[in-house]
């Protein structure tokens, strides 16, 4: 039996910049085939722009529904109207708030909108939401009468037949894949019991841990939490009172009382905070000790009052046999993943170029060597490749050569005066953007240590005052300088080897307005970034320049 429509489609944000930027994309996009299936189509952003986590998302999206489909005037504090509102609907979240802090080049429009490699005859450029849209649209519902909220994410491209899915058990359902205990290691993991009952869930278990809880079956396997999460009403409106849910004095709903305030200002994490609770074999101190250990701040007498209610909701899984990740959340992820989307395309078993995606290419112009990813560029010079380069929205107007490793990305934006600017952000393949310093933290191949040494500058020129020494980051490392015209990049591709650099170059960096990953979320042009590659794919349509 064919499945109806789903109601709503919200895809959800950090902050409103970043919802704007969404609900741009989604508009270019209505009435494609990837939407037909979506009767409405909403962005909803955490409040005030203070992150709050999976499962906070999950409510306010929740509440955005109960506040469209009761109307002002008939709003309710009444569980038994929401579940019966609810229980008519067919509701699909993607989860899609983050700051791609490992991805430097896309932190502009987040990792759901990333230019994909593939054949494409529209107008808008294919990205990661038009990939992984239609299998999770594609999921069946429920029976009848029981309402269907469905949670996913928009990091990876998970890939799966949803044919061979059902969600026919009340509570919560997951969806979980056969996987090497090292790498459920990472990740939430179930331990099953008998007809798909979910005895246990770990998170970022050990593998000493999934082997003491029996996570590991007969075949050396762990079940791996996909991140596809199905709720029926009564379970949505049960997560709903928990937090305070509530219409407020002008009839929209908030979240009130002290795990309303909780969620605002700690965050809530689905499968944290929530999954860690649930299972037949779950105690109040696994909650705790999962909850806290994967970084909640929850206290523990908090995680306690969530403990009754969260583990008495039936928690089922389905392990799906066959499924595949393409993890395009990191620098590395881009190349490997993109060149199996593209080789299973194509239908080949080896790519002879790099990736090509959604480049204007010239005459003249031209990419040369494997492995690397080369997106929404103008190339009308030879572009030199020596290996795990990843090279977005540059202009190559002459002979431009990068060496094994190196990342480079420049993107429009505002300076520290207001005055149209040129960022750019020099890099490496394998650099850690969320580690300490203290621990390590590598910049363009090296310790961002003995960069800064060998660029001759002083820690405390790139953070900030009173920044301690466990927060300085390479993400916060006021780092990347900004130019005035585009093709002025080119002055500082010695910072891939600052042992290299002359006095000149050193004493131009330090002097120069530079600015942190972070700082440029906020500064960067994200419509400028959108619009550079409508017009790059305009000119492909209209086959002026070679696809």
């Amino acid at each position: 039996m064919k499945s109806e429509p789903w109601d709503y489609l919200i895809v959800t944000a950090s902050n409103e910049r970043q919802a704007k930027a969404y609900q741009a994309q989604l508009e270019v996009r209505r009435g494609s085939e990837v939407l037909r299936n979506a009767r409405e189509v909403l962005v909803v952003a955490d409040p005030g722009g203070q992150r709050i986590g999976s499962g906070g998302s999950t409510l306010c999206c929740l509440m955005e529904v109960l506040s469209r489909r009761l109307g002002r005037e008939f709003r309710s504090s009444r569980a038994a109207v929401w579940e019966q509102v609810l229980g008519e609907l067919r509701i699909l979240i993607v989860h899609a708030g983050g700051d791609a802090r490992r991805l430097p080049a896309y932190s502009a429009c987040g990792k759901i909108f990333i230019p994909m490699p593939g054949r494409n005859d529209r107008a808008v450029y294919l990205s990661l939401f038009d990939r992984l849209l239609p299998t999770f649209l594609a999921l069946p519902q429920p029976l009848e009468g029981r309402g269907q909220v469905l949670v996913t994410s928009g990091d990876v491209l998970l890939r799966f037949d949803p044919t061979q899915v059902r969600f026919a058990r009340p509570g919560v359902t997951s969806l979980a894949g056969p996987a090497h205990p090292h790498q459920a290691s990472s990740h939430g993991v179930f331990c099953c019991g008998q007809e798909g009952e979910v005895r246990l869930y770990l998170q970022k278990p050990s593998l000493a841990e999934q082997s003491e809880k029996g996570a590991i079956d007969a075949d050396g396997q762990s079940y791996l939490d996909i991140g596809v999460t199905h709720l029926d009403a009564a379970t949505a409106v049960q997560l709903l009172q928990l937090f305070n849910a509530r219409p407020d004095a002008g009839g929209r709903f908030v979240l009130a009382g002290e795990r309303g305030q909780a969620v605002m200002e700690l965050g809530l994490d689905f499968y944290r905070e929530i999954c860690c609770a649930m299972g037949r074999e779950a105690s109040r101190e696994h909650h705790v000790r999962s909850a806290q250990g994967s970084g909640s701040k929850w206290t523990s007498a908090m995680l306690g009052e969530l403990f009754g209610t969260l583990s008495a909701i039936p928690f089922h899984v389905q392990v799906l046999r066959h499924h595949e990740f393409l993890d395009f959340g990191r620098n590395r992820g881009l190349i490997h993943s993109g060149t199996r989307l593209l080789q299973e395309d194509e239908g080949v078993s080896h790519l002879q170029t790099a990736l090509d995606i959604n480049n204007e290419i010239a005459a003249g112009g031209a990419i040369q060597g494997s492995a690397g990813w080369v997106e929404g560029c103008r190339i009308h010079g030879p572009l030199a490749l020596a290996g795990d380069n990843i090279v977005v929205g540059v202009d190559v107007d002459e002979a431009l050569s990068l060496p094994a490793g190196a990342c480079l990305d420049v993107i429009g934006g505002q300076g520290e005066k207001g005055e149209n600017v040129w960022f750019v952000r020099c890099y490496g393949i394998d650099d850690t953007f969320k580690e300490p310093v203290e621990a390590g933290a590598v910049f363009c191949g090296i310790s961002l240590l003995t960069w800064l040494r060998e660029a001759q500058a002083d820690p405390e020129e790139v953070w900030s005052p009173g920044t301690e020494r466990k927060d300085r980051t390479l993400w916060n490392a006021r780092l990347f300088p900004a130019v005035q015209q585009h093709r002025a990049y080119r002055q500082w591709l010695w910072m891939f080897g600052p042992s290299g650099a002359s006095g000149d170059q050193r004493r131009a960096w330090r002097s120069a307005p530079r600015d942190s990953l972070e700082q440029m979320l906020g500064l960067a042009d994200g419509q400028g970034f959108y619009e550079r590659r409508q017009a790059i794919r305009a000119g492909v349509l209209r086959g002026s320049l070679q696809p």
